[in-house]
C-alpha cells in the first residue's frame, strides 16, 4: 500500500505544466556573441562585439563586474547593435564585462568572452 500512495504521489506531481529540462537542451539554442573589446573613452566604456546576421536576437544582456568588491550590474542593448555605451559612477578599479544574447523565446546564449578595463579615478 506505501508503495503505491508513494507512486500515485509521484504521478500526480509530474503531470503539471512547469517541468525541467535536461541543460544539454538549451546548448547551441542562440548564438554566442563573440570577439568582446571593452575600452574607456571620455568616462565611458564602449562594447563591440560580433554575432551572426542570421541570429534571431530579441536583446542583449550586458553585465559588468567591479573587480575589487565583485559587485555586478546588469544592462540590456537592443538586438539591433553590436555596440553599446556604458555610461557609470566609475571608481578607481578593474571592470569585467561580458555579453549574452537573448532570443524571442527568453532563450539565453552562453557568455562572450570576458574583457577587462582598468578605470582611473
Amino acid at each position: 500500500m506505501w508503495l503505491l500512495l508513494v507512486t500515485l504521489a509521484l504521478l500526480g506531481t509530474s503531470c503539471g505544466d512547469q517541468h525541467s529540462l535536461p541543460a544539454k537542451f538549451h546548448e547551441d539554442r542562440v548564438e554566442s556573441p563573440q570577439a568582446l573589446s571593452a575600452t574607456y573613452e571620455e568616462e565611458r566604456v564602449v562594447l563591440q562585439w560580433t554575432i551572426s546576421a542570421s541570429a534571431q536576437i530579441l536583446y542583449y544582456i550586458v553585465t559588468v563586474a567591479e573587480g575589487s568588491t565583485g559587485a555586478e550590474w546588469k544592462f540590456t542593448a537592443p538586438s539591433a547593435t553590436q555596440t553599446d555605451t556604458v555610461e557609470f559612477t566609475w571608481t578607481d578599479s578593474f571592470y569585467t564585462f561580458r555579453v549574452e544574447a537573448v532570443d524571442a523565446t527568453d532563450f539565453v546564449s552562453e557568455s562572450s568572452n570576458l574583457d577587462t578595463v582598468f578605470i582611473p579615478q
